[in-house]
């Protein structure tokens, strides 16, 4: 029993110091617990940060080929097709025509679609540009013809020629090589006297020769 008066008595005479001592360890311990929180905060973050990639090239790495641009397609660059005109010394050239002209020798109308150079007869023909012999043919009616393919769908017509000896089909000839000689073998034409019959066709369809041809003579 003494004891415990003598216990409660150094209570009652210590109280604030007891108190005091209490405050400090509870603010101690409050501190120790906020220090574990936050370190254990930040080991969190360092475990959790995501990799950051090391933005220096390694010059081990082998090098990356870069796509190399296409270049620009080349243009082929197409010359313009001129012809020669076909005779030398013309005396006269008819007109092409799609509309409706009186024909002597027939006594009728129609159309020419073709030019009539009309020059001496045993005047030379001339090839007006390169290309194939395609066809040679005489016939009662329309003399003789030299059909030349020059290629992409042109051809040249060369009518009422004097024969046609001087060329073969599948021959090639060259822009100004010699294919026959004018004459009047065009039965159809006769009445015109002797001329060379010219006629143009791109993909089977008649054109003014004028848009080829040369204005000077050959």
């Amino acid at each position: 029993m003494e004891r415990e008066r003598s216990f409660i008595r150094f209570l009652r005479r210590n109280a604030a110091y007891i108190v005091l001592a209490l405050c400090v360890a509870a603010i101690g311990i409050s501190l120790t617990v906020v220090f574990i929180q936050r370190s254990n905060a930040a080991k969190h973050e360092m475990h959790t940060e995501i990799p950051v990639d090391n933005p220096v090239d390694n010059p081990t790495d082998d090098p990356v080929d870069k796509p190399i641009d296409d270049p620009e397609p080349q243009v082929p660059v197409v010359s313009a097709i001129v012809f020669d005109v076909p005779v030398e010394n013309a005396i006269s050239i008819g007109d092409y025509t799609e509309t409706l002209a009186y024909n002597a020798t027939l006594k009728r109308y129609e159309a020419h679609k073709a030019i009539d150079i009309f020059a001496a007869e045993g005047s030379a023909v001339y090839a007006v540009w390169d290309g194939t012999v395609e066809k040679v043919e005489t016939t009662l009616l329309t003399g003789t013809t030299v059909v030349i393919d020059h290629g992409n769908g042109l051809k040249t017509l060369y009518n009422s020629l004097l024969d046609g000896d001087e060329v073969v089909a599948g021959q090639a000839v060259k822009k100004g090589d010699r294919i026959g000689e004018i004459s009047v073998s065009n039965r159809q034409e006769s009445a015109e006297g002797a001329h060379l019959h010219f006629a143009v066709t791109e993909n089977g369809v008649a054109i003014d020769p004028a848009k080829y041809l040369v204005s000077d003579e050959k």
